[in-house]
């Protein structure tokens, strides 16, 4: 299970690597053609586009993926992924068409304003292209053609970092230009990925599969609302609280964190097929303890690498306007850390149906990182921010793995975590409170010599004993 779990990333992890590359060449031509609240504005947009799209996509994606696998005969996968298709393209244009009606309530609740209304069109083009891009793209993942789907993403993320630049650097469209440029690298994947899938089109619709898959979705798109609303209703919080500039270096500091992502995002891509392809296989023996190990062991050697060295990025990257986000950029590593072994580990409701536990978890996130804000404001600066998500990513963690390590009596965690995340939680704090470099440089060494070791030990050697077990 780990090796074929690490071919699946070897392959998927691709797309991540060369996307956020890509995407990461954007953040210094941001930082340098918008000022810290034009850059917020654009990330209250994205915060508002990206919700939208879990509301728009109905989780029909992962319904998919939950009844693709049932029969193995092309007329029924055609008849799953055509039902899907049509529900997805309606409830995205009822979305769409929702949004632009209530144009002037949303820009005031969410933006304070009604300046940006002809933005709003625009990223209501970007929502429909988008919602439609990926659920394109699960079909190829489904269908096991992770090098299609790896090639089509590199090949669309270079078609917006292109236009993205021409609209923005060269055109001179301002912010408009930044979600022109998304615009097109939407179409041009929608294209491909139609090309590469259209062996399952036929103009065929199942009411009964609709029924089977909206039953299922939608306590898990409840929960998934809950996840997303999040990050537009703490964007909110912030300006409540904070000036929109501090939206800005909340922005940048989760770029700079996207680094990161690269592991995250390899993993999920790779993880959601294996995960209801061989769900049984991960309910029995340690398959889930050495392959979240391995997963954490990246990702915490990640954070330690980004928060040792975040002043830096943040000066080579932007400018000294947004320094004070780098108090963020550690505790922001720490919840994305946080986040993505949740998904690893918590994976007990969604393979027993029983996904009403995740809206629950996120219920109580939701409530609990935004009293955290509520009650102290702004009483910590910036470093309230970074508290909240770690808040929230905790409260989700706490609840879906203690589900499913009770539910299937599995171990999860092993005791070289602790060590590591020592260490992490000291390169956060360094970093946060802006120590001179040679003192962050001892602690990345550090943190490099004990990643190693736990690799060695917990990882290379027993792989070469179960090769020469074989």
């Amino acid at each position: 299970m780990l090796r074929k779990f690490i071919k699946n990333i070897s392959i998927y992890g691709i797309l991540p690597v060369v996307g956020k590359f890509l995407n990461f060449l954007l953040v210094p031509i941001y930082a340098k053609a918008f000022t810290p609240e034009q850059y917020g504005i654009i990330d209250l947009f994205d915060a508002l586009v990206f919700f939208l799209l879990i509301v728009a996509s109905l989780e029909v994606p992962t319904a998919m993926g939950r009844y693709f696998y049932e029969e193995d005969t092309l007329e029924y996968r055609k008849k799953i992924v055509n039902t899907s298709l049509i529900v997805t393209l309606f409830s995205a244009a009822v979305v769409v068409l929702l949004a632009v009606l209530f144009k002037r309530p949303l820009l005031e609740k969410f933006l304070s304003g009604t300046e940006h209304e002809g933005l709003l069109y625009v990223a209501m083009v970007w929502l429909f292209t988008l919602t439609v891009n990926t659920f394109l793209s699960f079909i190829p993942r489904y269908d096991n053609r992770p090098k299609v789907y790896v090639l089509v993403g590199i090949i669309s993320i270079a078609v917006k970092l292109v236009f993205s630049i021409l609209f923005v650097v060269v055109w001179k469209k301002g912010l408009p230009g930044v979600l022109y440029g998304y615009i097109c690298g939407n179409v041009a994947s929608i294209l491909m990925y139609s090309y590469v899938s259209r062996h399952y089109f036929k103009p065929v619709f199942s009411f009964k599969y609709a029924w089977k898959m909206l039953i299922y979705a939608l306590p898990l798109l409840l929960g998934s609302i809950l996840v997303e609303i999040w990050k537009p209703w703490l964007r909110h919080l912030v300006t409540v609280y904070y000036p929109v500039a501090v939206v800005g270096l909340y922005a940048f500091a989760i770029r700079l964190t996207s680094v990161n992502m690269i592991v995250h995002g390899a993993f999920k891509i790779a993880w959601k097929p294996l995960l209801f392809e061989r769900k049984n296989d991960f309910i029995r023996g340690d398959s889930m303890k050495r392959i979240s190990g391995l997963v954490a062991l990246a990702s915490i050697m990640m954070g330690c690498m980004i928060a040792c060295f975040a002043k830096e990025a943040t000066l080579i990257i932007g400018s000294e306007d947004y320094l004070d986000s780098v108090r963020l950029t550690g505790l922001l590593a720490i919840s994305g850390i946080i986040q993505m072994m949740c998904e690893l580990r918590g994976f007990g409701p969604y393979i027993d149906d029983k996904t009403f536990i995740v809206t629950i978890a996120n219920i109580c996130a939701i409530v609990a990182a935004s009293a955290f804000l509520i009650v102290v404001k702004n009483g910590f600066g910036v470093y309230g921010i970074g508290y909240a998500c770690i808040i929230y990513e905790l409260v989700c963690y706490v609840i879906l793995v203690s589900y499913t390590r009770l539910r299937y009596h599995i171990t999860l965690h092993s005791l070289w975590e602790i060590p590591l995340l020592a260490v992490l939680c000291a390169c956060v704090y360094l970093s946060a409170n802006m120590m001179q470099l040679r003192f962050r440089a001892i602690a990345a060494a550090i943190a490099c010599l004990l990643g190693l070791y736990i690799f060695l030990r917990h990882y290379y050697k027993v792989n070469i004993k179960l090769r020469n077990t074989d």
